[in-house]
């Protein structure tokens, strides 16, 4: 299980990529990062968010590229 720790910001945008491609299955897997993301305190500078699903994995890692952000290693 992969568990990021990114800025509010990157999870945010990562989320409006998902959501700008139109795809159902983005669309979808952008909903359910916002409701995780919604159960995180907003004080905290970065989150850690468990994605298990291979399936998020894939859209994660899509959105980064679109946002130019590097893969993780």
């Amino acid at each position: 299980m992969w568990t990021p720790a990114l800025h509010w910001e990157t999870w945010w945008s990562i989320i409006g990529a998902l959501r700008a491609n139109g795809l159902p299955y983005m669309v979808e897997h952008a909903d359910a990062l916002e409701r995780m993301l919604d159960a995180h305190a907003p004080d905290r500078p970065t989150v850690r968010m468990s994605l298990s699903d291979d399936v998020y994995l894939r859209s994660f890692n899509w959105a980064r590229l679109q946002l130019g952000i590097s893969l993780p290693t």
